[in-house]
């Protein structure tokens, strides 16, 4: 007769359900007596891991959007104590696999961007992905993202990714042109089908009013982006900039939009220029240039206008990139009122 143990000796004994939940109470009591770092999106909610638990905690102000240290007020809901500093946001980051993504799509609900490369073997991202607090990107930038499960969060630029590819780029969605058109040597497959997203997001009829909610993209099994209708991406800011400055007899070299303005690079000549201006009337906020303080004084057409009148730029002192320092020009001409 064999021996051996019984069945019940093979049988896993159970978990102790109050110890776990003595566990958690222990855990759940530490957590309250300390600050944690989080990103948070519009909405007033954080998501915290607690006793290997993902929880979601209601903030205050519930209008914050960024990195913040919060303070538990209780296990559901924080108040925010400041905003996380650069030191704070890098190492949570780099707790999380990178991702590259191309930002190909801009919405009401931030930007969104396709796989970087298609031979990435670690994910496969299929359509497109939301990129969680992204800073000053553009169509057609490499964003280095952090996906920690459930969002693909902002990191930075990729500073290698071909950025006068991503400019040629941005040129040629301003101009319509079709995809098949694009001659630019050196354009990989992954930027070809990214413009393409954004050009036909651009020029084809709206859908009809109430079917747009059900397009945007939603995520599969594991946490992957599945493809899906795109949000509605605008020429418009593009025109704007692009029509102003030919008007005054400059030439748009690319722009960057930031929550209140664009900062704009033109040419004139042969000489290329940076400047800061409002979005809604595109007064200068800083222009580049020595206006002795008097920045705001002038409008983008007007300041060009200055420019072309100086002959091209060289009767003035141009600050910042490699002129006079910005701080300098400042403490030498403080701005004044309109």
């Amino acid at each position: 007769m064999l021996r051996g143990s019984t069945m019940a000796d093979h049988r896993r004994a159970k978990p102790d359900v109050g110890e776990l939940l003595n566990r958690f109470a222990a855990e759940e009591k530490a957590f309250l007596q300390r600050s944690f770092l989080a990103p948070a999106l519009r909405g007033g909610r954080v998501g915290v891991r607690l006793g290997g638990v993902t929880c979601t905690m209601r903030v205050e102000p519930s209008d914050f959007e960024g990195w913040g240290v919060f303070q538990p007020l209780s296990a559901s809901e924080a108040i925010l104590e400041r905003r996380a500093t650069l030191a704070e946001r890098r190492a949570y980051l780099e707790l999380f696999p990178m991702i590259r993504l191309l930002v190909c799509l801009r919405s009401n609900r931030g930007w969104y961007g396709s796989a970087a490369s298609f031979g990435d073997a670690r994910f496969r991202v299929a359509g497109l992905a939301p990129i969680q607090l992204a800073q000053e990107v553009q169509l057609f930038d490499c964003a280095r993202t952090r996906f920690d499960g459930a969002h693909f969060w902002f990191d930075e630029l990729d500073v290698g990714h071909d950025m006068a590819a991503a400019r040629y780029l941005r040129a040629a969605l301003g101009d319509r042109l079709r995809p098949h058109l694009l001659e630019r040597p050196g354009l990989v497959a992954e930027q070809r089908a990214a413009y393409e997203v954004s050009y036909w997001e651009l020029v084809r009829p709206s859908s009809p009013p109430g079917r747009r909610g059900t397009g945007w993209p939603r995520r599969g099994r594991g946490g992957k982006p599945r493809a899906a209708e795109p949000p509605t991406a605008s020429d418009d800011a593009y025109r704007l900039l692009r029509d102003n400055l030919s008007h005054a007899g400059a030439e748009l070299v690319d722009f960057l939009e930031r929550e209140d303005g664009f900062r704009v690079t033109f040419r004139i000549g042969g000489r290329q220029f940076t400047s800061a201006v409002d979005k809604g009337d595109l007064t200068v906020q800083v222009a580049g240039i020595c206006l002795s303080g008097e920045d705001r004084k002038f409008d983008l057409n007007s300041l060009v206008g200055v420019l072309r009148e100086s002959g091209h730029g060289g009767g003035v002192v141009q600050v910042g990139d490699g002129g006079m320092a910005e701080d300098e020009n400042w403490r030498v001409h403080p701005p004044r009122d309109p």
